[in-house]
């Protein structure tokens, strides 16, 4: 459900959007990273390389081949389909902001509460996403909660275009009857988002809750065959032994000081 993506600001959280067919996209992406200009310049070079004929025209062709091929991976690498790979991030096409996928980033321009409800959202999406809930949970129920978290963030990343629009009205024009219903409308939307969030994020505990008592057993029995192969060692006496032997030395040593009448 989640994946971790890999952005020239630094790895973040994203969510795909639920419907997102990924391996058509792939397809998609190598039949575009290939046909639209690197297979007709590949064409072109090992048809001036024939032309050239020899030695001289093999190296033509194998030179245009083998550039075709770079740049075939260049294109798809920013095609933006992979973005959990390190690299090419400043040249990778973004597909965010609800386009293919959010991340948190996409709502920088929030205020603070709603930044909050989009990490919550993040947050509550990895309890379904751990082995534990995986074992058990229909996966049904996983693809309604990805719809659900989906939508959340949809709602608040629409709002940003009302916030900007006011964020730039001029202070006589606050008590405006549109901005009024406007602002209205940010602050009903925003209760409904809320207890949309509210809801997830209990959704979430109830889901880890019952995992931890679904896998409580196995748990419990890796445990005590972990503690059953475990084998402590012995505390060495050696300190103690060294201890009673310094003893035994001063007390002597103390012995011969009292028998010459000397003070220690």
């Amino acid at each position: 459900m989640l994946d971790n993506g890999i952005f020239t600001d630094g790895p973040q959280p994203m969510l795909w959007r639920p419907e997102l067919d990924h391996a058509r996209l792939r397809r998609q992406g190598v039949v575009e990273s290939v046909v639209t200009e690197p297979l007709p310049f590949a064409c072109i070079g090992t048809a001036v390389g024939v032309l050239a004929g020899g030695w001289i025209g093999l190296m033509i062709d194998l030179l245009c081949i083998g550039l075709a091929v770079l740049w075939s991976i260049s294109s798809y690498r920013c095609w933006g389909l992979d973005c959990s790979r390190p690299g090419w991030t400043r040249h990778r096409r973004d597909r965010g902001g609800g386009d293919w996928f959010y991340r948190r980033s996409d709502f920088e321009r929030l205020p603070a509460a709603s930044r909050d409800q989009v990490d919550t959202v993040f947050q509550a999406l990895t309890a379904f996403d751990e082995t534990a809930v995986l074992s058990w949970l229909d996966n049904a129920v996983r693809v309604e909660v990805h719809q659900v978290a989906w939508t959340l963030l949809d709602c608040l990343h629409d709002t940003i275009p009302a916030r900007t629009v006011l964020a730039r009205a001029s202070a006589d024009l606050a008590g405006d009857a549109v901005v009024a219903l406007v602002r209205y409308e940010l602050v009903r939307r925003d209760a409904a988002i809320a207890v949309g969030v509210q809801a997830l994020r209990e959704t979430s505990a109830l889901v880890r809750e019952l995992a931890e008592r679904v896998t409580a057993p196995g748990r419990r029995a890796a445990l005590r065959a972990d503690l059953r192969c475990l084998r402590l060692p012995e505390v060495p006496s050696t300190a103690t032994e060294l201890r009673e032997d310094v003893r035994n030395r001063v007390r002597a040593v103390h012995d011969v000081l009292d028998l010459a009448g000397t003070a220690p």
